[in-house]
């Protein structure tokens, strides 16, 4: 079977390669934050309307305001669904079957926290804890994938503030239609489920179908691969609130996002980075590790020269 890609001198590109990997991973890290908030000491580097104020957390949390209203809950539902879909960062190619995948992710979101839909939504430690300081709010978490037949892969997702009141957790799981080890085009189907746990306010939830393409260009007879891809979803997001002091009812807000990234499998580690267009802007990062493929069509791409 031929191999895809062009070649080269093996020793030059490894060495490259692994300080590639290096240098991913020392940036994910440097900018994954411990919590999804960051602390500023300075009221002059952020200009926004009147905090609400609670210090039973000394963290941003979840706390419905009575100046809520209906149009805001509307948004901030429709912008939530941004915040925390369930984005693995990978392919559209299956794992294979006993393949596992444990990695860090990092999702940046450029929503507008001056809005009442997050302004009358959460309270704050004091009066210039601001939800977050720079481009956007950063929210970092884990995620393992388990490939459970060689077309299907099963992944999950979970992250906690436990300086605040909320966490959130996602199931996926993700289904190979193409896997053409010769071409290297790869496309696949995904359904989600991610749900907001914690706060005594409100529920929230997010479900989503996700169509993916993409296509893999490798290396080093097939140790490491390059896959960039494509991504188009559709989303559903519902909120509930129950606080007895807000009077807004249940909304389910729809809404679509497509995106573009790209994954490198080396040696067992891997980083991706994703740009997403939708409601508000995202971009998300990846570096994490894994176990061999083991399935049909990794056997297949083992095999090549």
């Amino acid at each position: 079977m031929r191999q895809i890609g062009r070649q080269y001198p093996a020793q030059p590109l490894r060495r490259a390669l692994a300080v590639g990997l290096a240098t991913g991973l020392a940036t994910v890290l440097a900018t994954t934050p411990a919590r999804a908030q960051v602390r500023t000491t300075t009221v002059m580097s952020h200009e926004g309307p009147t905090l609400h104020v609670n210090k039973r957390w000394t963290e941003c949390s979840f706390q419905l305001d009575p100046s809520l209203t209906q149009a805001a809950w509307r948004q901030f539902t429709g912008e939530a669904a941004v915040v925390t879909y369930f984005r693995p960062l990978v392919d559209a190619r299956p794992m294979g079957r006993g393949a596992v995948e444990l990695s860090l992710l990092q999702w940046q979101s450029g929503i507008n926290d001056n809005d009442a839909a997050w302004n009358d939504t959460m309270v704050h430690p004091d009066s210039t804890h601001w939800l977050y300081e720079g481009p956007g709010l950063k929210v970092p978490g884990i995620t393992a994938r388990v490939g459970v037949t060689d077309r299907t892969d099963v992944g999950v997702y979970f992250t906690r503030n436990s300086h605040a009141n909320y966490g959130v957790y996602g199931v996926q799981v993700q289904h190979a239609l193409v896997d053409d080890a010769t071409s290297g085009w790869s496309a696949a189907a995904r359904v989600s489920f991610v749900s907001m746990f914690g706060p005594d306010d409100l529920d929230f939830s997010v479900s989503g179908v996700d169509l993916l393409a993409s296509r893999s260009f490798a290396f080093f007879s097939n140790r490491a691969h390059l896959s960039p891809y494509v991504t188009a979803s559709g989303t559903m997001a519902r909120s509930h609130a129950k606080s007895a002091l807000v009077s807004v009812h249940d909304e389910t807000v729809l809404g679509a996002q497509a995106s573009v990234g790209a994954v490198l499998e080396a040696w067992g580690a891997r980083v991706a980075f994703e740009v997403v267009a939708a409601r508000v802007p995202n971009v998300s990062m990846k570096v994490g590790f894994g176990l061999p493929r083991l399935g049909r069509g990794a056997d297949a791409r083992a095999a090549a020269p």
